[in-house]
């Protein structure tokens, strides 16, 4: 296992506020694998991870996608604020990353709850590092080689759910590269060569001494 340090998902407690929050809020839990929201579909409810992690997906018009970040625990997903305060639909696809329990907010809470400092604040510090995260995507994928992008790919996966172990075919993660599901499968053999990944039908384990620090 890989060591991560996550966030205190104990959101607000010892507030007002927190009450009010957690009044409001329903728990719901679901497997890895699973879709949590789709691009056009409508923003209802604003997710809160507790535990586990999400994957954030962005999809062109062609249906091609590419991965942008994880949303760890104590963590929300800024499209979803944004959406709900501009009445717009999804534009992202998120996928649970690892078995997730999440707090579910109704969307009209986003705008209702600005007047309290704890939710301003819970807003403006998820939207900095989402784009701070959205800086970092443009960066690997406008500078960086392909095989570049992979690694970069397949570290934040592992750094996300604290295991090296990552389930997945070839096609799936080209498909969230943006990328011909040749191309990957060579590179991931090429790594495999290079002592950083085993490669088996499904998954694919990455050597913990060949991670950066999280």
């Amino acid at each position: 296992m890989f060591a991560v340090v996550r966030p205190d998902p104990g959101l607000f407690e010892g507030t007002a506020f927190g009450a009010e929050f957690h009044k409001v809020a329903t728990r719901r839990m679901l497997p890895a694998g699973a879709e949590l929201m789709r691009p056009g579909d409508a923003i209802t409810h604003i997710p809160v991870v507790v535990k586990g992690s999400l994957r954030i997906l962005v999809q062109d018009a062609d249906g091609h996608e590419r991965f942008l970040y994880h949303i760890m625990p104590g963590e929300s997903c800024a499209m979803s604020l944004t959406c709900c305060t501009t009445n717009r639909n999804s534009s992202v696809r998120a996928v649970v990353e690892e078995e997730a329990e999440l707090l579910m907010i109704p969307a009209r809470y986003a705008d209702e709850w600005m007047a309290h400092p704890e939710w301003r604040r819970f807003v403006s510090e998820n939207q900095a590092q989402r784009f701070g995260e959205l800086l970092e995507t443009i960066e690997v994928v406008a500078f960086h080689r392909m095989d570049e992008q992979l690694w970069n790919y397949l570290v934040k996966r592992v750094h996300a759910t604290g295991s090296t172990t990552i389930k997945g075919t070839h096609e799936d993660i080209a498909h969230e590269l943006n990328s011909p599901r040749e191309v990957v499968t060579r590179l991931l053999q090429q790594l495999q060569r290079e002592g950083r990944v085993t490669l088996s039908r499904g998954s694919l384990e990455v050597h913990p001494a060949t991670l950066p620090a999280s």
